[in-house]
């Protein structure tokens, strides 16, 4: 921890103090190294110590001038240090929206005042290797200006990546408006997910919405082997952490990391192969009992259905929380039997005849593969209930032509 003195003394120091220091961006794909994100610091003249200089940024207290000042003596240290090694390589830039905005503080835009194309002309750099990182946890200016240098940017080439996911203004808000070719998952919520499932759903929802949006994922902050694994089972396509490298003053051996990468993901696969193989077994032996279970259930009337799925509740397993049957435009035609565990007595509700779950994605899905496939049953994936703090599935069968049942299975307790 900095003292009060050499705490104030980090944002007054001469341009030689401040340095650019590199942290490496792994592809998943060829387990290389193929870009660096650029990090500020600062090196204390009493301790002869670098200082990250992130905090500075973030702190409202502190002199938006003079950062913008520092910002542009290390980006153009990076750049400069990009050009005169030669490497073929990215540069992830961070740019706060804040700072952007002031740049177009009037009606037009003075492209020359944006720092980062006139690096680009001065030190002939390919702006394809140039990623600029929007980021920030809020933003107050215009959102059309910020949207029209974010144009600018791109129109020249630059790529365009979404920092901090999960944090304030860099939600599904800045998502929508830049569409970015990279989105970057915070490290803290990644941590979280590691002990609390409904971040990892939260992750889940940012792997699928990456993949809609045709967005690179990139994973931030990995410093442990069970981090890494997490990161690859969100489908990440990039890594950046301690697990591999801290920031350094230079670039490092494009493939230093290769053999390690190949290994944890060489380990990786095979964990995740078994246990998609364990799912599926899991599946085939609950498909197999509750077709054996429910295929003599009377289906002539819904009076005598119910009464039959009412005798046969006593064979279902434990796992089984709640049993129902639509008709196949979505309309329950029986009650709800459920419990609240096993042991406890099934309940009746009659109050839900009548319901609908034809719009209901699990109801639409099976009735396609039924109709596609002639397939009879279906599992969907694992749900959580924020209640219970539980996952189950559904479980759906065909009985006869006319009907689908419903059964809630607790997937936690398999």
């Amino acid at each position: 921890m900095l003292v009060e003195q050499e705490y104030h003394q980090i944002l007054s120091l001469g341009e030689g103090y401040y340095s650019p220091h590199y942290q490496p961006i792994l592809d998943v794909g060829n387990r290389n190294i193929i870009g660096y994100e650029v990090l500020g610091r600062a090196l204390a003249p009493e301790s002869q110590e670098y200082h990250s200089l992130g905090y500075h940024f973030h702190n409202p207290e502190t002199d938006t001038v003079r950062l913008v000042h520092i910002d542009r003596i290390i980006r153009e240290k990076a750049i400069k240090h990009l050009k005169d090694t030669g490497l073929k390589t990215k540069m992830f830039l961070n740019m706060m929206p804040n700072f952007l905005s002031m740049v177009y503080s009037g009606e037009v835009l003075d492209i020359k005042r944006l720092h980062v194309l006139h690096l680009i002309e001065k030190y002939e750099i390919n702006p394809a290797d140039i990623v600029l990182e929007i980021t920030e946890d809020k933003f107050e200016g215009n959102i059309e200006k910020l949207l029209y240098i974010v144009s600018v940017f791109r129109e020249r080439g630059i790529k365009i990546a979404v920092d901090d996911l999960g944090v304030g203004f860099s939600n599904l808000e800045r998502i929508g408006y830049i569409h970015p070719d990279i989105m970057k998952v915070d490290i803290k919520i990644m941590r979280e997910s590691l002990n609390r499932r409904s971040f990892k759903n939260v992750l889940a929802a940012i792997s699928e919405m990456s993949q809609r949006l045709g967005s690179q994922l990139l994973f931030e902050g990995v410093e442990t082997e069970e981090e890494l694994y997490l990161a690859l089972s969100m489908g990440a396509n990039l890594l950046q952490g301690f697990y591999f490298s801290k920031p350094s003053l230079d670039f490092q051996d494009k493939k230093r990391f290769n053999k390690t990468l190949k290994d944890s993901l060489e380990k990786f696969s095979g964990l995740r192969f078994l246990e998609i193989l364990e799912n599926l077994k899991k599946e085939k032996f609950f498909s197999d009992l509750f077709t054996d279970t429910f295929k003599q259930i009377s289906t002539d009337s819904p009076e005598n259905m119910a009464r039959s799925l009412e005798e046969k509740l006593g064979e279902l397993p434990k796992e089984a929380t709640s049993v129902l049957v639509c008709d196949l435009q979505g309309y329950q035609v029986t009650p709800t039997f459920q419990r609240d565990s096993y042991g406890l007595p099934w309940a009746k509700l009659l109050t839900e005849i009548g319901n609908n779950y034809a719009w209901k994605p699990f109801f639409i899905r099976h009735k396609a593969e039924s109709f596609h496939s002639n397939r009879l049953w279906g599992f969907t994936e694992p749900i959580h209930d924020i209640d219970a703090k539980r996952q189950y599935v559904l479980f759906t069968l065909n009985l006869g032509s006319e009907y689908v049942l419903v059964l809630r299975l607790d997937w936690d307790s398999i």
